[in-house]
């Protein structure tokens, strides 16, 4: 009896700990930190931001560990289809392209296409591109679909990181920027050695969402993922991340 009782311990023993693993799972978050404030590189060198903190929360909440991993933002989708991440937090556009090859999560953010000129810019709507106007983007981003609805004779001049291009903005290498407003509002009120030298002349009109994402066929961490984003949101914990980085909500 004290062998079969002993066995049986083991065996619940190695169950309870399965069960401990699962929970503690630990998952990998590929991001681009180049977007202020939604994510980006402290003095550190530590990646933090909004969409950090609302993930890390969202993880804590379903019991997960998670760890960011800094991607260039031309290969961050290959970092989840080599298995080298388990989820992309970049501020990822829920497009019904990307919808066929990605599971996205519950919404998470609404943003908008906006325009970033020096303050002392005559550039006010769509029209004033006219005229060669020298707009900077980042390559790949929605930013370009927002441009392809202004009918005017702007030229587009791309770039790696949308950083690169607000500093060719501020040393007066460009006419605009187009950017997710966020990051348009951060630079021009609140980035040192930018705000006062930039303003926003206007906005695209049609709201983006965005989400996380995984692999369309991880429905499991997904799951546990909207749980958690569910959670913290009757928490308010959702709440406390927004008024952190964008003021009262």
């Amino acid at each position: 009896m004290k062998k079969i009782l002993s066995s049986m311990f083991l065996a619940l023993s190695l169950i309870a700990g399965q069960a401990q693993a699962a929970d503690d799972e630990t998952i990998v978050i590929a991001t681009n930190p180049t977007w202020p404030p939604m994510q980006f590189i402290d003095m550190d060198k530590n990646i933090i931001g909004f969409e950090v903190d609302l993930l890390n929360a969202i993880c804590d909440a379903a019991n997960l560990k998670c760890t960011w991993k800094n991607a260039a933002w031309e290969g961050i989708f290959g970092e989840i289809e080599s298995h080298n991440a388990d989820v992309i937090a970049s501020c990822v556009t829920i497009t019904e392209a990307r919808q066929k090859k990605y599971l996205f999560s519950e919404p998470v953010y609404n943003m908008y296409q906006a325009l970033v000129v020096p303050t002392d810019s005559p550039i006010a709507k769509p029209e004033d591109l006219k005229g060669g106007k020298r707009v900077g983007i980042q390559i790949g981003t929605t930013a370009i679909e927002a441009l392809k609805k202004i009918d005017a004779d702007y030229e587009i001049v791309t770039y790696d990181e949308v950083g690169l291009a607000l500093e060719d903005l501020a040393n007066g290498r460009l006419d605009a920027v187009m950017c997710d407003d966020p990051v348009a509002k951060f630079y021009a009120s609140q980035k040192e050695g930018y705000k006062g030298k930039m303003k926003i002349a206007f906005s695209s009109t049609d709201p983006e969402v965005f989400g996380f994402l995984v692999l369309k066929d991880n429905t499991a961490l997904m799951d546990k993922l909207n749980a958690g984003f569910k959670a913290i949101k009757e928490n308010g914990k959702e709440k406390e991340i927004l008024t952190k980085w964008f003021g009262e909500f």
